[in-house]
């Protein structure tokens, strides 16, 4: 008969795990988890450095929108996007800089459409007076910023007479304030805003005649009595107290 042979106890706080006895029980890692994590770091980095520092990811296209008076051209070059550059080497916030540096420009902004798509949308200043300057004649938005200047005088806008335009002067604010303020109908009879000071504000309109207008206060009552009254047979038509508006 053959003898049974007994197994040798095992030590305590030791299990097997294929092989590999292990302390307390836990089970080991394999051994391909030691090496994985590394492996993805590696990968993830180099795809990083690729789509980085290559065109694989490059710029492709460039969507412009809200353009009427710029070419699309015109707004890539001020833009400063060249084809092929990476992706995530665009900088949307120095581009939005580049172009609101443009003076016919008065806002832009810029985003990423992937793969290869950078969209730009901008708003363009719209003349709605003229300046006549040292440089010639320029075209003013409704801010008061002259941005462009056009070799021939504008038949369908008024002139801004002030000694300075700009959109930090006040006596320029107040005058742009009551063109725009003016309903379309008036608006599209004023040849002239004349502005010696902020408070001190005149329009001429076609057929010889003339609004002295005053200051700001009560700019929206002026403007809300102004077209009755331009009914009126006269030439000059005084509003600086709208309480009491009066023909000459």
């Amino acid at each position: 008969m053959t003898p049974t042979r007994r197994r040798a106890p095992a030590r305590p706080g030791l299990r097997s795990t294929r092989g590999r006895p292990v302390r307390g029980g836990a089970m080991a890692p394999p051994r391909w988890r030691r090496w994985a994590l590394p492996a993805l770091l590696t990968v993830a980095t180099l795809v990083a450095v690729v789509l980085y520092f290559t065109p694989l990811l490059g710029v492709r296209s460039v969507q412009v929108v809200g353009n009427s008076r710029l070419g699309q051209d015109e707004v890539v070059r001020a833009a400063g996007i060249e084809s092929g550059t990476p992706m995530l080497q665009v900088d949307v916030d120095e581009i939005r800089a580049r172009l609101q540096a443009v003076p016919k420009i008065a806002a832009a902004q810029v985003s990423l459409s992937w793969p290869s798509t950078v969209r730009v949308q901008v708003t363009e200043r719209i003349p709605v007076a003229f300046l006549v300057a040292r440089n010639g004649i320029q075209l003013v938005d409704a801010d008061g910023v002259p941005f462009d200047v056009v070799p021939q005088l504008p038949a369908d806008l008024p002139e801004l007479r002030v000694r300075a335009a700009s959109q930090n002067d006040a006596t320029t604010r107040a005058a742009m304030t009551v063109l725009m303020a003016l309903p379309q109908s008036v608006r599209a009879e004023v040849t002239a805003v004349i502005a010696e000071r902020s408070n001190a504000i005149r329009l001429l309109l076609t057929g010889d005649r003339e609004v002295a207008w005053g200051a700001l206060e009560e700019t929206p009552r002026k403007a809300a009595i102004l077209p009755p009254l331009l009914t009126r047979p006269g030439k000059v038509y005084d509003v600086t107290t709208p309480a009491l508006p009066t023909v000459a």
